[in-house]
């Protein structure tokens, strides 16, 4: 903060020369800086709201609360990338969000919907969720102090599934419930089965697709945007027909992306060989 010198009436009616402290005013890029932490920030409230809807029953709000902080989640890395200021403090903080939005919260909703049902085998369901959603997160973090150190196309694979896919994947029983109306879906013993799958997949080894795949350049933004749009309007549309679409489509991406992993890992041994 520097010194400011102007004239300046006194009692009297004499000028009078006095200093004034000048407040420094935030540059637009100091500004910029809080952008991806504020995104999941927001990310963070949202997805631990959806526990408040679960206990007052309100399901639908409960798992769109999830959604929507997947979404965010998927905007604050790529914000902090385009402005330039990605840090380790925004990484252990959405890491931190991550472990409740998409760990706690899930396990929260659906033994209140329906896994109680099994009592005890139904809260040990939720425990293993979580506690594979907490490992997945801290193997992603010891793996990022080496991230740098890959070739770029294995940067574009995660080791099991991101935990936002977990999350969405666990409570598939209840998006298939809101678009038929069928109870069957929410039987405690599917519930189970798609806690325990979602929770293997999130620290197993097998490789799946980064969103780091997804490469806009200035040629292809145009279909970007209406490839967006079309999502969009899906989700305006049907929201949980879109979503079952989009789970289902993942679901068949996760062995392909194995498949292309192995492709490339073979072809580069190979390439080595000669």
């Amino acid at each position: 903060m520097g010194l400011t010198m102007r004239k300046k009436e006194n009692e009297t009616g004499n000028e009078v020369i006095v200093a004034e402290r000048k407040l420094p005013v935030p540059s637009k890029a100091a500004l910029f800086r809080f952008f991806p932490g504020v995104i999941t920030i927001s990310a963070f409230c949202v997805g631990f709201s959806s526990i408040k809807f679960a206990l007052f029953h309100r399901w639908e709000l409960a798992a769109l609360c999830i959604f929507a902080a997947a979404l965010l989640d998927a905007l604050d890395g790529k914000v902090a990338r385009l402005i330039g200021h990605s840090s380790q403090f925004g990484a252990q903080l959405d890491s931190l969000s991550d472990l409740v939005c998409f760990g706690v919260a899930p396990s929260v909703v659906l033994f209140l919907k329906s896994a109680y049902l099994l009592d005890g085998v139904g809260w040990a369901a939720c425990m293993f969720f979580t506690v594979c959603c907490a490992l997945r997160l801290a193997r992603f973090n010891a793996e990022m102090l080496q991230c740098e150190s890959l070739p770029k196309w294995e940067r574009k694979y995660f080791k099991g599934i991101p935990a936002p896919a977990g999350a969405i994947l666990a409570l598939f029983p209840m998006i298939l419930f809101f678009w038929t109306g069928t109870y069957s879906f929410l039987h405690p013993k599917f519930v189970f089965l798609c806690l325990a799958a979602a929770g293997a997949l999130m620290v197993c080894s097998v490789r799946t697709f980064s969103s780091k795949m997804i490469e806009v350049n200035a040629g292809s933004a145009p279909i970007a945007l209406l490839a967006l749009s079309l999502l969009v309007i899906c989700l305006i549309t049907d929201v949980w027909l879109t979503l079952v679409v989009l789970v289902t489509l993942y679901l068949f991406l996760i062995p392909y992306g194995a498949y292309k992993y192995s492709q490339n890992k073979k072809a580069l041994e190979q390439s080595r060989g000669e």
